[in-house]
């Protein structure tokens, strides 16, 4: 576990330390490819996180989703359970659990199927993940297999290897803004 923090503690400070300019293009250059990719073209419903904290952005994502009317819902977490819920814009959104823009809570979404756009703190090749240590990720979409997973980074969060446990989940696909893992 010790390295896992470790890794996670590293990442974190390289985010924190990007330029506005490298973080806007790199993230626009996310989008240009998630967009493109035929699992959100055809997805009804994306399930996406509100960037926070110079995570890979998804404010542009999640703009063109509702441009092409699809059902966007975003996450909230209420003790150990994360859920998602639909939004129309972002001004229904408030700060929640951890500083995290969330939505009211609503009617949740169902989990059937759709794309979800996973955040995280490190992948590696193989696309194992760390995210921030709560698994919240991981029991959603154990508890929903229907969904598609494209995980949102920037290519300084590819590291060698990260340490994995039986019930972390792989994102199927993760997309930065140079390459498709």
């Amino acid at each position: 576990m010790a390295e896992k923090e470790e890794i996670r503690q590293a990442i974190l400070k390289k985010r924190l330390d990007i330029s506005s300019v490298e973080w806007q293009n790199s993230t626009e250059a996310i989008t240009r490819e998630i967009i493109s990719h035929v699992w959100f073209r055809e997805a009804t419903d994306i399930y996406c996180y509100v960037d926070c904290r110079k995570e890979a952005g998804t404010r542009q994502l999640i703009e063109e989703a509702w441009l092409l009317g699809k059902a966007v819902w975003v996450p909230k977490v209420g003790g150990a359970e994360m859920n998602f819920f639909a939004i129309h814009s972002f001004e229904e959104l408030t700060r929640g659990c951890f500083g995290v823009l969330e939505p009211d809570e609503g009617k949740a979404a169902d989990g059937k199927d759709g794309l979800v756009i996973m955040p995280g703190v490190a992948f590696d090749v193989r696309r194992g993940r760390i995210g921030y240590g709560k698994g919240y990720y991981d029991r959603y979409l154990r508890d929903h297999p229907g969904l598609h997973t494209i995980a949102a980074a920037f290519d300084f969060q590819i590291v060698e290897e990260v340490p994995q446990e039986e019930e972390d989940i792989r994102p199927q696909l993760i997309i930065t803004e140079t390459r498709t893992l």
